[in-house]
């Protein structure tokens, strides 16, 4: 899980998760750029950069949501890629959710379970995408 407090700056980047066997995970796979670790944080703008962010064979269990990539619409995920994933609901319930991405951009290197629809694809770069950001 990678989870930046909103409001920073800077960036993050080559960040591996490989060969990891989950068991009962509430979402085994997370960015969340909007964390707040208290109950009264103000939703801001500015947020530390992610790219380049590798899951490589990642199997197991959840009890929610298999995937959520929440990433800022200012600041967004780029290069993001999942490969390998295989993520089974612990029972069958109705109250878990679909994986979840927003401003998140990657690839997917092999289908994965369950699928993984909501990562958007774009080839650039972090640098160029924030280029293009604060351009006229």
């Amino acid at each position: 899980m990678i989870s930046i407090l909103q409001g920073g700056s800077g960036s993050v980047q080559n960040i591996r998760f490989s060969n990891i066997h989950m068991s009962e995970v509430k979402t085994p796979i997370e960015i969340n750029q909007f964390y707040c670790d208290g109950g009264h944080c103000k939703n801001q703008s500015s947020a530390v950069a992610l790219s380049q962010i590798f899951y490589e064979k990642i199997t197991g269990t959840y009890t929610v949501q298999p995937v959520y990539l929440a990433c800022s619409d200012h600041v967004p995920c780029f290069n993001i890629s999942l490969t390998d994933i295989e993520l089974e609901p612990l029972q069958e319930r109705s109250h878990t959710h679909s994986p979840f991405c927003w401003e998140a951009y990657g690839e997917l290197h092999a289908p994965t379970i369950p699928p993984i629809d909501c990562l958007q694809t774009d080839k650039r770069t972090v640098s160029e995408a924030l280029f293009a950001q604060n351009s006229c």
